[in-house]
């Protein structure tokens, strides 16, 4: 923060969208890192070079370690993304990331405590369940996990009567009213904003319409991307995905080095692409009266806790109407199959070529960023010496830190 600011007793007002998963995080996400530059100029800093630092930060104030990954390597990352944030001489700071829908209460307390004396405000996003439940077990198939389709639905509907702890993980992040719960109890109810995801064949830009809302910025000044890459498999890539998973479990793949191929290029960019030939993953007709009244209890908790409303509480809730016929991942036959996974290998070797050409093709475990050259031996060594020391790393995070606000101030002095 500057010495004016500072002078003047004021503080950025801090926006933590927390979630929840599949509920437009990936479109505002896209949206607020494409318009970075316009929200600066407004004075609303999108904190990190890249939204993967506010990944990475979210991981350290959790202590969230994903498979394959070690433990404490991105350690000084929450608090890089925080020193960024009192640096900012504007007069808010978003941070989007939903990991934050189900941290503990602990992480919570912390989170909270390390931006004061800023004013934390807390926005989460909610969509029906009849679209949350096809969309998180696809989602999983990209990260993964092996669970059939069966089973996750049996484990979403009674967590305590299956060993599948799928279902009580999706509790712990759509479960709205428990969210707010856990959240309000260091956060007032007053700084907590629900966002209501429109339902299908709304504007597509009105739930960006509701979040600029909530942060005070006008929606019409910031462009939208194009469609990122967040897209829904169909069901037969989905379940092509779910068996792939299993094999390469069973022949001993490991998921850090294998991520890259099978979530960011099959499942994201190749496999999505067969949208129009296969059919969607639905809800079952049979389940949907479960699932409304799970969602009239959800909206009613939410009505109930205080918070504020943007968009309708209605919109939860699952139209029975919209129920129809649909297609299991287990009734799809082994030529479905083979014609996906012949698209999925081809379109593999297109985008690995694409890469190549283009100086992008990630080695070993490392991930393709295009805004940077290929590693040299001295990067690798350096890299290598700041994950085995952690005096080293910190210093190394530090010196980012400064350079970082540096970057700030000379935006800013340029406008």
């Amino acid at each position: 923060m500057t010495e004016e600011t500072a002078a003047a007793g004021r503080h950025p007002t801090v926006y933590l969208h927390i979630g929840t998963p599949k509920s437009g995080t990936t479109f505002l996400q896209g949206v607020l890192g494409h318009n970075w530059q316009r929200l600066a100029e407004q004075g609303v800093l999108w904190p990190g070079r890249h939204w993967g630092e506010q990944v990475r930060a979210v991981r350290d104030l959790a202590n969230i370690t994903p498979i394959d990954h070690e433990p404490g390597e991105t350690a000084g990352a929450w608090q890089q993304l925080v020193d960024e944030i009192h640096a900012w001489d504007g007069h808010t700071a978003i941070v989007s990331m939903e990991w934050l829908v189900d941290v503990k209460p602990p992480h919570i307390r912390r989170a909270v405590a390390s931006l004061a004396p800023a004013d934390v405000h807390v926005v989460l996003t909610g969509r029906d369940l009849a679209r949350t439940i096809p969309a998180m077990w696809q989602e999983s198939m990209r990260n993964w996990f092996t669970h059939t389709w069966e089973d996750y639905l049996a484990a979403v509907a009674d967590p305590d009567a299956t060993t599948l702890e799928a279902g009580m993980r999706f509790w712990r992040q759509q479960d709205l009213g428990a969210v707010l719960r856990r959240w309000g109890k260091v956060v007032p109810a007053e700084r907590m904003h629900v966002l209501t995801l429109p339902p299908p064949g709304a504007d597509p830009e009105l739930l960006w319409q509701r979040f600029a809302q909530v942060i005070g910025i006008e929606a019409t000044e910031y462009t939208i991307p194009p469609k990122g890459k967040n897209v829904s498999l169909g069901v037969v890539s989905a379940e092509l995905m779910r068996r792939v998973n299993a094999l390469a479990q069973e022949r001993g793949l490991r998921w850090n080095a294998s991520e890259f191929l099978l979530k960011q290029v099959l499942g994201k960019r190749v496999l999505t692409r067969r949208g129009k030939q296969e059919p969607s993953l639905a809800l079952p007709a049979d389940v949907y009266p479960w699932a409304i009244a799970e969602s009239k209890r959800i909206a009613d908790d939410v009505a109930q806790s205080g918070v504020r409303v943007w968009g309708d509480l209605a919109e939860l809730i699952p139209d029975q109407a919209n129920a129809r016929e649909t297609t299991s991942p287990s009734e799809i036959s082994d030529r479905e199959l083979l014609a996906a996974a012949i698209d999925g290998i081809v379109g593999m070797v297109g985008v690995l070529n694409r890469m190549r050409r283009n100086g992008t093709l990630p080695t070993g475990d490392a991930r393709p960023d295009p805004q940077r050259a290929a590693p040299t031996d001295q990067v690798r060594d350096l890299t290598l010496r700041l994950r085995r020391n952690p005096a080293l790393r910190r210093a190394w995070h530090a010196t980012r830190r400064g350079a970082a606000v540096a970057r700030r101030r000379v935006m800013r002095a340029g406008r």
